[in-house]
């Protein structure tokens, strides 16, 4: 399918590509610098990967080996390989369906089971750290904010809640410079023993950064209008969440490339204007989609979501096959993040089958495109044709619908 909207932007094009290289192979380029700034945080320690930052953060903590990390069950699983290997062991908790995050009422229940807790901002959504401080006293919180850049709660940035705060530069993401993260602490002792952890791994040599400038160019362009549509979701859905998150893609712990870095330098300078981008396509759809207000994902009070995915919580699994293929059928990508992620957990990682709202939202979750790249016709286009499979999978929408009918060339404003 020529025109398959995708559901994710992954933004590196030919431009980066040969900044990329010019950066790889310039024999004049400094020594990376140990910081990187970062909108409503300020100078973090830039490092390969937010899975690495989160295993380095774990080690910095100094934690006992097989200390229990407190984690949500729907998230990336790359969190749980990286609580493995820091030589931890993960502890799963359940999340509240109205924002996919951590639930502080399981967390409590099961705060003498774990040494420390991973506040997962899924979706950009935004976890209640301190809530989570009030139903696991004196444990250790590491933020993580792989998906979060921007999003607030009462007006303070995410990753100013935590102990320590992961983010994530990768691709897909708002920054989409491949890879690259960064760790962020308040606290000037354990920001110290980061740094030193951060200094002691190896540095990528020219070779691997030429490489992955190509491979990021590659995967982006499959990831993107056209080639998505002709092979890109293809290759995506042999490869699969199973392997891709499991021990057979192993998690390489280096520092920060420096080609990503300076990507990401350029980049993130322009997170508040893409933010307010995708925060009007989001209000678009909460405005005007013609489904019951419990299928959003409304903000909290006092939250400022970046509305990095914008998810939809259907009535089953079957529901939201059935939308997600009307959908495709329209010529619309979406996604099902983490569909399999309770196999995928207690395969292997120990997961017991205590986290059923977890489960749930997996089955049932559907992300649709919402990136700040997608045109007014875009996303008017996607509204329609939701409201449409809405409308041929389930009864009309009752009276706690928030919707509105959809307007022709015009955005909220």
């Amino acid at each position: 399918m020529l025109n398959l909207l995708p559901n994710e932007l992954w933004d590196f094009g030919a431009l980066d590509l040969a900044q990329g290289l010019a950066t790889a192979l310039d024999p004049r380029r400094r020594k990376p610098s140990m910081a990187i700034e970062v909108p409503g945080l300020g100078p973090c320690l830039p490092i390969r990967t937010a899975r690495v930052a989160i295993m380095v953060a774990l080690r910095a903590l100094g934690l006992t080996a097989g200390a229990r990390i407190g984690v949500p069950l729907y998230c990336c699983p790359v969190v749980f390989k990286a609580i493995r290997s820091a030589g931890c062991t993960p502890r799963f908790i359940d999340v509240d369906r109205a924002t996919c995050c951590v639930s502080a009422e399981d967390l409590s229940s099961k705060a003498s089971t774990v040494d420390a807790v991973i506040a997962v901002h899924m979706f950009g959504h935004v976890c209640d750290v301190d809530q989570m401080r009030d139903a696991a006293p004196g444990k250790p919180i590491i933020e993580d904010c792989a998906q979060a850049l921007g999003s607030t709660l009462n007006g303070r940035s995410v990753g100013l809640f935590g102990d320590v705060a992961a983010l994530s530069f990768h691709s897909g993401k708002y920054v989409s410079v491949g890879e690259g993260g960064a760790l962020y602490s308040g606290d000037a002792g354990l920001r110290s023993r980061l740094a030193e952890f951060v200094a002691a791994l190896p540095a990528p040599d020219r070779l691997d950064e030429c490489l992955h400038v190509a491979e990021t160019f590659l995967k982006s362009s499959l990831r993107s209008r056209p080639l998505w549509g002709l092979v890109g979701e293809r290759v995506w859905q042999a490869y699969g969440d199973r392997v891709a998150y499991t021990s057979q893609s192993p998690m390489v712990t280096t520092r920060m490339l420096e080609t990503d870095r300076a990507a990401a330098t350029r980049r993130l300078p322009r997170l508040d204007s893409w933010i307010r981008r995708q925060r009007a396509n989001a209000e678009y759809y909460t405005r005007y989609l013609a489904v019951p207000a419990d299928v959003l994902c409304a903000e909290t009070r006092g939250a400022f979501y970046n509305r990095l995915q914008y998810p939809l919580l259907a009535r089953s699994s079957e529901e939201c096959e059935r939308l997600a293929a009307l959908l495709h059928a329209d010529g619309i990508g979406t996604a099902r993040p983490y569909r399999h992620i309770a196999a995928i957990a207690a395969a292997h990682y120990g997961y017991a089958g205590d986290c059923p709202r977890a489960e749930q939202v997996a089955s049932t979750v559907l992300a649709v495109p919402c990136h700040h790249e997608l045109r007014q016709a875009d996303i008017e286009r996607v509204a329609a044709s939701l409201n449409r499979g809405w409308t041929m999978i389930g009864p009309r929408p009752s009276q706690s619908s928030t919707s509105s009918p959809v307007p022709q060339g015009t955005m909220p404003s």
